[in-house]
């Protein structure tokens, strides 16, 4: 990240409250609808305990759904850089799929297997393996097939070219995919807990909504996106991290 983006982050997260504040005097919402910031503000600071519980509740799904979904998505990849056949085949499902409504196959799941961790974090997999897999996919084929012949021709074997040629040429695709799928993780953990949950931020605004409480459904919205934030920029850091050398070599 440049200088620029660094700087861009903050100065969002200090016009929040300040757009917030100027909205609320320019229009004068009833509060029932559109409540202020210093109430949404005083819901975080009364119910912070609280908030914090249901918080680790989601993350525990959204990170266990997005580590799985990694592993599926990466075996998928290697698998379909070898078998043709099978990425022929397994296509029009994966494409089903990706293409299927989230809360269709997360009710379908929830009713199949109960409210327990298992369906909420199939949907989780489900809402992302598909772009890492796409990601993945092009990685590991994006290689200059002249290189590639080198390696051959110097008598290595298949494992050393996927791994000292393949992996790191795919590690670009994979990192921009982490973009999306991390968060991606915690939206999708936050809708398998509108199924009959007890627990979780998703919980949190189905009982928020029947409760007619504004104040905290913005209030956990407001939490979730900052927590999606800094998980894009943990993301963001971390391709910094690991590509610094691009920045030496301009």
């Amino acid at each position: 990240m440049n200088n620029r983006q660094r700087l861009a982050f903050p100065l969002m997260f200090l016009s929040i409250p300040l757009l917030w504040i100027l909205v609320t005097l320019i229009f004068q919402p009833s509060e029932f609808l559109f409540p202020s910031f210093p109430k949404v503000f005083g819901v975080l600071v009364e119910e912070w305990g609280r908030l914090m519980y249901h918080t680790g509740a989601t993350l525990k799904i959204a990170l266990l759904g997005y580590v799985l979904a990694n592993l599926v998505a990466i075996a998928i990849a290697v698998t379909y850089l070898y078998m043709k056949s099978f990425e022929e085949f397994s296509t029009p499902w994966t494409i089903l799929i990706k293409n299927l409504p989230l809360p269709v196959y997360a009710s379908i799941l929830i009713v199949m297997m109960g409210d327990t961790l298992a369906p909420k974090v199939l949907v989780v997999i489900f809402f992302n393996f598909f772009p890492i897999l796409a990601n993945m996919s092009k990685g590991l084929r994006e290689v200059d097939q002249v290189l590639i012949d080198r390696c051959y021709s110097l008598n290595a074997s298949q494992w050393t070219v996927f791994r000292k040629v393949r992996m790191p040429a795919a590690l670009p695709y994979f990192i921009a995919a982490q973009e999306i799928a991390l968060t991606g993780a915690i939206t999708g953990a936050i809708v398998s807990e509108w199924f009959f949950a007890q627990e979780g931020l998703g919980y949190l605004i189905v009982q928020a909504s029947t409760e007619y409480r504004s104040d905290r459904l913005f209030a956990v919205g407001l939490l979730a996106s900052v927590i999606a934030i800094f998980a894009y920029l943990g993301i963001r850091f971390l391709e910094s991290y690991l590509f610094r050398w691009r920045r030496k070599m301009v």
